[in-house]
């Protein structure tokens, strides 16, 4: 007779197809737009892994309300029991619930395990007893349990994660193969242990094995939370194991018992007739048939109490079913091949160490390098034009800013020093390496246009654009004044003090009012086409262009600016925002302006989307008028993005920027209209916003543009 046990009615409904880590990585990447993307630069892949690790520590803080840092490293996932948290390989959207699962229940055990009971149980030997290795591991699954309960108590929102761990490890179809197979019915130890971790699966037969049952009620996993320490755990370990073997050791001498009695046996079947008729058989003793009714008994009563007892806890989703013995399955060699490598990847579990796929060295050492930068990314594009944009934030960073341009103003004078002749080529290297220690280390953490570091290039023409900015400054001054218009003898408004008297000969004009005429906040976000064909004239004037508007609006109060870059990395679009002057001292914006150099291709439309997903852009409002102006040499293309999609992609988000946001924009196009260029760059940003340059030299243009804008309210 098999016992069926009663499913937990009171079992949560998670959805197993859904990614619950999407709310904590939404702010921090979106990372579940990624699936099916594949990164082209190695900065793409090591943040994708850093926000991962971001959004995993913060689970892992609360929970164990300290700091525990997790660390994505080398290639199994464990904890230390005191430090830290170690996630392996290379975490993936479709694993990540189930990474933040394992995390969490590593967590839980530096909160409450205490390590040491296991350690003063094992004792100082290297060479511990069969017995010990057998109660650590049975200890490691009910310790799991019970810890798994304080948090599913403490902490419900985390249960998801949890259950997606259960299924991924537990509740697999290999497994319930397994725990209906007619090889995992035979009384071996092996057998016990794969029953006993398995009863979470909902093909779990409590009689699938003779004392199964009165292991179940020892362990009694839905009342796990009566054990208050990992000590009790420790004992409830020791007397499983301990009734196991004592069984399996009956289970050997009733074996070796019928072996004797069989080479005993006289030849013939008469003899065994008479044996079997005088009951002097094994089998036929009445003593053994006592045995067999008071287990059956023991069974069926432990059958009514479990069919009765009401199974209103969840701590650890216990579903437990059966299945009639003789409907045991025979198992191939392919599905018993898989459900040892599932059993070694649960033990892998129980032990604390889960091994996955290294992650690449390059990737685990960018991580390293891009762990406490505020550089981002964001899925753009569409169809075959799907990419990750990255976003650097130097706005947010001055003081790595700051440090990487004294290094670069030192290499500077000592690269003017040797080519003076005034020192040699080895005084040179040993001067920079000396001095300028850490400059290769920040330049990987910079976009690609900071990365060809060797002198401050752009000095003349940041001094240029301060001088114009100045004078554009004073014009803009008037930005400040206000006028106030004065209207007596009203009869509405507020009494005026003068006239108050004359309200006593009916007089009801006695009201004036005050109309103040001053000019709106704005704000400009100022984005710079940094591909390699705006390099020379177009270039030098561009950055005499921003540093000219730069230094205005710091002259201005009520009016902002935000400076960007657009390039790429590899395929991969680039936006580096340099600047804000909400944030930051237009100091920041000269050091930046003096360094950066342009490269690769135009990555247009991408860049766009990318400071529209991740609100870059300052919106309009009743406050504020917001301004864009592009300043761009050419029609987008960067990799496989290109043509006529490209164009109708960049107007799209051109739309957006001005239908989202109500920010006014401006085109600026660099150069001759060759092959229809311009005529492309009127497509994206309409034909009355967009303005030819021919000359570079004109770029003092943009500042009349926008002095006319500025003042025209």
């Amino acid at each position: 007779m098999a016992i069926i046990f009663k499913k937990n009615k009171q079992r949560s409904k998670v959805d197993h197809n859904h990614n619950y880590g999407g709310f904590w990585l939404g702010n921090a990447a979106s990372n579940f737009e990624y699936e099916g993307r594949t990164a082209a630069s190695s900065v793409v892949k090591a943040l994708k892994l850093r926000n991962y690790q971001r959004a995993i520590g913060n689970f892992v803080k609360i929970l164990a309300q300290k700091d525990i840092p997790v660390i994505v490293s080398g290639t199994d996932s464990y904890t230390d029991g005191e430090t830290k948290v170690v996630i392996a390989g290379n975490v993936s959207d479709k694993n990540f619930d189930i990474t933040a699962g394992l995390a969490l229940h590593e967590a839980s055990h530096i909160k409450y395990t205490d390590f040491q009971v296991l350690k003063d149980y094992m004792g100082d030997t290297a060479w511990p007893s069969q017995h010990q290795m057998r109660v650590k591991n049975m200890l490691n699954w009910i310790e799991d349990r019970r810890i798994d309960t304080l948090v599913f108590n403490s902490c419900p929102g985390y249960k998801a994660y949890y259950h997606k761990l259960y299924d991924h490890y537990f509740r697999t179809k290999d497994i319930a193969k397994m725990l209906k197979g007619k090889q995992f019915r035979t009384e071996t130890y092996d057998n016990y242990e794969a029953h006993i971790i398995n009863m979470m699966n909902t093909e779990f037969d409590r009689n699938a094995l003779q004392v199964l049952p009165q292991v179940v009620a020892l362990i009694d996993v839905n009342n796990i939370s009566r054990l208050n320490n990992t000590a009790e755990a420790l004992e409830v370990a020791e007397a499983v194991v301990t009734l196991i073997e004592e069984n399996l050791e009956k289970v050997a001498e009733q074996e070796n018992q019928q072996q004797q009695n069989q080479q005993q046996q006289p030849q013939g079947n008469q003899q065994g007739e008479e044996d079997r008729e005088e009951g002097t058989g094994v089998e036929g003793t009445g003593e053994g048939e006592e045995e067999v009714n008071v287990s059956q008994e023991e069974q069926e009563s432990d059958t009514e109490e479990n069919d009765t007892e009401e199974n209103d806890t969840e701590e650890n989703d216990i579903e437990e079913g059966g299945i009639e013995e003789d409907g045991a399955e025979e198992l191939s060699q392919a599905e018993m091949n898989k459900i040892e490598k599932a059993l070694q990847e649960q033990k892998e579990l129980l032990n604390g160490k889960v091994t996955k796929k290294q992650a690449n060295k390059s990737v685990s050492k960018k991580i390293a390098e891009l762990q406490n930068t505020e550089t981002d990314f964001a899925a753009v594009g569409e169809g075959k034009y799907k990419n990750d944009c990255i976003i650097y934030r130097l706005d947010k960073e001055t003081n790595k800013v700051a440090q990487y341009y004294g290094m670069i103003k030192v290499r500077s004078e000592i690269q003017e020093r040797y080519h003076k002749g005034e020192i040699d080529y080895l005084e040179r290297n040993k001067l920079i390496n000396e001095q300028c220690e850490g400059l290769k280390a920040i330049a990987k953490t910079l976009p690609v246009g900071l990365t060809g570091y060797g002198t401050i290039e752009y000095a003349k023409q940041v001094a240029e654009g301060l001088q114009v900015g100045a004078l554009l400054g004073r014009k803009l001054q008037t930005r400040r004044e206000s006028r106030e218009l004065v209207a007596n003898r009203l009869r509405t408004g507020k009494i005026d003090a003068k006239r108050i008297a004359h309200a006593g000969y009916g007089i009801e004009n006695i009201f004036n009012q005050i109309h103040i005429d001053k000019y709106k906040n704005a704000n400009i976000h100022l984005t710079i086409d940094a591909s390699g064909s705006m390099g020379g004239e177009r270039w030098k004037n561009s950055i005499k262009m921003a540093m000219a508007l730069g230094k205005a609006v710091d002259m201005i109060d009520g009016l902002n600016i935000q400076v960007s870059m657009r390039e790429t990395d590899n395929t991969n679009p680039v936006i580096s925002m340099i600047y804000d002057s909400r944030t930051n001292k237009l100091n920041h914006l000269k050091m930046l302006l003096e360094v950066y150099n342009c490269n690769s291709m135009t990555p247009e439309g991408l860049c766009l989307e990318a400071m529209l997903k991740k609100k870059m852009l300052v919106p309009s409002n009743a406050e504020m008028d917001s301004y864009l102006i592009n300043l761009c040499d050419g029609a987008p293309g960067a990799g496989y993005y290109g043509g006529t999609a490209a164009i109708n992609h960049t107007k799209n988000q051109v739309k957006r920027i001005n239908n989202e946001l109500g920010i006014k924009h401006v085109g600026f196009f660099f150069g001759q209209d060759n092959y229809g260029s311009f005529d492309r760059f009127k497509q994206m940003y309409g034909a009355s916003q967009s303005k030819a340059l021919p000359d570079a030299n004109n770029a003092t243009q943009i500042a009349q543009h926008m002095n006319r804008e500025l003042m025209s309210k």
